[in-house]
């Protein structure tokens, strides 16, 4: 049975948490093995993928998405962070269908302040 890319992120995870030097390399070389008896090292980018953000988890660093009509300042960006910790990852988008305000997902949240579902909202209690 094949495993989920977050399943061999944790794997990975676990045989290479806080080691270092030659035990490093025992644990990545014992995984390489793994991945080869279970014909997944095809799928390395997506394992690679999974690992690091497990990895970014299990560390307590949120990621978070903020999509805007227009670019955001810095500094508004920085305090938009700021609400969601204080280990945060910020990935920021451009959507000019928004009209305005801002998109926030951060895991399977989505906080939504765009102009567009508000106008959305409105037409639908209008109709």
């Amino acid at each position: 049975m094949a495993l989920l890319p977050k399943q061999y992120a944790r794997i990975l995870f676990e045989l290479t948490d806080g080691k270092s030097g030659d035990d490093l390399e025992l644990s990545v070389e014992t995984f390489v093995k793994f991945l080869i008896e279970e014909r997944a090292l095809s799928k390395k980018e997506y394992l690679m993928k999974a690992f690091k953000e497990y990895a970014k988890l299990q560390q307590g660093v949120k990621k978070i998405v903020i999509t805007s009509a227009r670019e955001l300042s810095e500094k508004i960006t920085e305090e938009i962070a700021l609400i969601f910790g204080k280990k945060v990852e910020v990935e920021t988008k451009i959507d000019t269908t928004l009209i305005g305000g801002i998109v926030v997902r951060t895991g399977d949240t989505i906080f939504d302040a765009s102009v567009k579902s508000q106008l959305e909202q409105l037409q639908r209690q209008l109709t």
